[in-house]
């Protein structure tokens, strides 16, 4: 039986519509194909955006309003997100899974994501995978 209210409540993203997990990008990101072929992924063109405000946006009459992040930090997340890319990217490489996990952000108001599970496996410190894993 279908859910008429499925695609609202994850927030549009129906990862089920999709027919492989090789063509999600974080957000932010954008698949470019490389002279040889291969495919990468790559920032999208312009400024830079702290990856916790691409990440988890706040809807709802719980919404937040987030003051922005120290600069020092904002840097630290953008290291930490392109390290987690190569992770990805090399695990990507190495191994195939079609399967999504679900992710709910550190508050209530945060639209939940559906990510590839090798996007959670590569998660830095994440311990065991699967789905349903909350990353804060």
């Amino acid at each position: 039986m279908s859910d008429p209210h499925r695609r609202r409540r994850l927030g549009g993203d129906d990862p089920f519509r999709r027919s492989d997990v090789r063509d999600w990008a974080p957000p932010g990101w954008h698949w470019e194909v490389l002279p040889s072929g291969a495919r990468s992924l790559v920032r999208n063109p312009g400024l830079v955006v702290d990856p916790e405000l691409l990440w988890w946006r706040s809807h709802g009459p719980l919404s937040v309003q987030r003051e922005p992040a120290p600069e020092e930090m904002v840097r630290r997340r953008i290291r930490e997100e392109d390290e987690h890319v190569r992770r990805y990217m090399y695990a990507l490489d190495r191994m195939y899974s079609n399967t999504w996990s679900f992710l709910q952000g550190s508050h209530v108001s945060y639209v939940p994501v559906w990510v590839p599970y090798l996007w959670v496996c590569t998660a830095r410190g994440s311990g065991p995978p699967g789905p349903g894993r909350r990353l804060d």
